[in-house]
């Protein structure tokens, strides 16, 4: 595997947890606007990156020749533009980081100062060590092709 794959790996691996990321943190409001719009531009910054711009524009609903392939779920979209450049180096990325994710999280129940703390922060934690559980499998299966 050449490094210019192994880089696009890891960025595609980046974007699809920042972008997943995003997404629990919208759902539970659990992040300030400032931390939002910083992982977004993150995100979309290594998915140019990784894909260029057929994956920005295939995030966007407009990459796809028929409206059958486009879903109207804008995180849906994320996997498929990233597709062509998803490897082992990704799916490490993507497991690793979702189980630091996580961890802070719980991390962050532990240690908050007041007497009710966030929610969120518990169902971030839950959901993302589940999908961490899910992306090892995929990592695992990966390793042996």
């Amino acid at each position: 595997m050449s490094i210019g794959n192994i880089l696009r790996g890891l960025t595609a691996g980046i974007a699809v947890l920042g972008y997943v990321s995003l997404f629990l943190l919208l759902q539970v409001q659990a992040a300030t606007v400032s931390a939002l719009a910083g992982i977004a531009v993150l995100s979309t910054a290594a998915l140019v990156i990784a894909g260029g711009r057929p994956a920005v524009r295939q995030l966007l609903g407009r990459g796809s020749s028929s409206q059958a392939d486009t879903s109207g779920w804008w995180l849906a979209r994320v996997e498929p533009a990233l597709e062509d450049v998803w490897n082992t180096y990704a799916d490490l990325v993507l497991t690793v980081g979702l189980w630091g994710i996580s961890i802070s999280s719980f991390g962050g129940l532990i240690t908050y100062p007041g007497d009710d703390p966030p929610f969120g922060l518990a169902i971030v934690g839950f959901l993302s060590m589940v999908c961490g559980l899910i992306s090892l499998g995929f990592l695992i299966d990966s390793r042996y092709e």
